[in-house]
């Protein structure tokens, strides 16, 4: 009922709330992007959803004009091709609210297994444990942002997917945004060479 119904519902309401109150902050985020550096105020890449799915992902720009994650995860604080404003806005994940749009649009969820590149994943097709994480929608933030959110182990992530889907209920997404609030707000590590 949860999974099926009444998440969709939690989802499209509080995406419509969110974008309501957040449209002044996401204006004075796109100018202050428009002023440190050239390039689009949003950044858009496709990303794998529910069933393997491809989508378009939005979030604001953070790295400088030309220059895409493909080019190499961003694993260093001190990475060149991260703006001024874009380390801010990674930092304070500021840079993802734009993707309650996703939300919106029936692609995202509030929470759930994050979105990653078609190509990151194309090493576990084969593993059916790992790939229980496309049987629900991607989320705006899961489990692994809770106490490893500057890991990219890959394994850790997937195994911690597989472990939320299975256990999937209104009660642990409301567990998960309150330990999520308490992480962006006293926990700003979110490259693995910060201390």
């Amino acid at each position: 009922m949860y999974k099926n119904i009444f998440k969709r519902w939690l989802d499209f309401t509080i995406s419509v709330i969110a974008l309501f109150l957040l449209f002044i902050p996401m204006l004075l985020i796109s100018i202050a992007i428009k002023l440190d550096s050239e390039g689009p105020v949003i950044f858009k890449q496709i990303r794998l959803g529910k069933n393997r799915q491809e989508f378009t992902i939005y979030k604001f720009r953070t790295m400088v004009k030309n220059v895409s994650e493909k080019d190499g995860i961003v694993t260093r604080s001190s990475d060149a091709r991260i703006t001024k404003v874009g380390s801010f806005l990674r930092k304070t994940s500021l840079d993802e609210i734009l993707q309650f749009i996703n939300v919106l649009k029936g692609e995202m969820s509030i929470i759930g297994p994050r979105p990653i590149l078609p190509i990151q994943f194309e090493p576990y097709l084969d593993n059916p444990r790992y790939c229980k994480r496309y049987e629900v929608l991607p989320g705006l933030s899961c489990t692994i942002d809770i106490k490893n959110r500057a890991s990219f182990n890959r394994d850790l992530q997937f195994e911690m997917d597989a472990d939320y889907v299975d256990h999937i209920s209104f009660i642990q997404d409301f567990k998960i945004c309150i330990l999520l609030a308490k992480t962006v707000f006293f926990d700003r590590k979110i490259y693995e060479d910060e201390e």
